[in-house]
């Protein structure tokens, strides 16, 4: 299960950078920069240029569409593209993070540069979360753990549960008080254990914003002991089970809350409901 984590835990490096996209943070006039006139760069109408200073880091990464005049200067942490008046837009392209086109809020004027500042933030619809939830199984036998998970729009994740208690057995027994090898019935107090656990791990997907679904297998038991007037213990064949999980279930995210519900089984023999309550964020 560590293995599994680990993998999952690995994948947010890969694709991290495809979570994010390009954003404006602010266009402003710079009546005191004089670069666009000690710099002077004319159209094909003998015309003076505006000048947009681009600023964001790596600038080289970006390339730049709309009424460019001449080829863009790249300085360190921001790009100068000289534009004709009047221009009313600027389209920025990245191969890893995408396009954007902005509107600037006003025309650009000749002599006049502006200052368009960049950023890139994660988008939501694109975001890649992590979930962390307790869980409970409730069947015969409750059962507590917990489920992590990562996920953008497709991703994984991995589920322990439990009921931390291993009641040893030193006979075997089914639903009518049967002991191998005894011609009657054993007689026992009414007293009994029972003890669950489940690892499982699967695909994690969002069908729509703010609903996920999940699908998964593993393996796990669900043991019944039952105690005998002679104070041993034994494993009731007929409502013990070990063997493969399968589990299917939905995620429905609240901000950054969590609700799930869903059902398990172990070797489609035993079902039991599945409910959670955590974070996905």
């Amino acid at each position: 299960m560590r293995k599994v984590i680990l993998c999952l835990l690995c994948c947010c490096a890969a694709v991290v950078a495809g979570a994010q996209e390009l954003k404006v943070e602010a266009f402003q006039r710079m009546d005191r920069d004089l670069f666009a006139r000690t710099n002077e760069r004319r159209d094909l109408n003998d015309v003076p240029c505006a000048v947009v200073r681009v600023s964001v880091s790596n600038a080289k990464d970006y390339s730049f569409e709309g009424n460019i005049i001449g080829d863009v200067v790249y300085k360190p942490g921001e790009a100068l593209v000289y534009m004709t008046q009047g221009s009313r837009n600027l389209t920025i392209k990245s191969d890893k993070f995408g396009s954007l086109k902005y509107e600037f809020t006003q025309r650009l004027e000749k002599q006049v540069v502006y200052k368009l500042s960049m950023k890139l933030i994660t988008s939501e619809a694109n975001k890649l979360r992590t979930l962390v939830m307790p869980v409970a199984g409730i069947g015969s036998t409750l059962s507590f753990g917990a489920m992590i998970g990562i996920v953008k729009k497709a991703g994984g994740y991995v589920k322990l549960k439990a009921n931390f208690k291993n009641q040893a057995t030193e006979l075997e027994c089914d639903n009518q008080g049967m002991v191998p090898g005894q011609e009657t019935a054993a007689w026992f107090t009414g007293a009994t254990k029972s003890s669950r656990l489940a690892v499982t791990g699967g695909l994690l997907l969002r069908l729509a914003q703010p609903f996920y679904v999940y699908a998964g297998g593993g393996y796990g038991y669900k043991k019944l002991a039952w105690e005998t007037v002679d104070g041993q213990w034994a494993e009731n064949v007929d409502e013990t089970f070990k063997g493969a999980e399968a589990e299917l279930g939905c995620i429905l995210r609240l901000k950054n809350f969590a609700l799930s519900a869903g059902v398990q089984s172990n070797s489609f023999k035993y079902f039991e409901a599945t409910v959670g309550v955590g974070i996905m964020f």
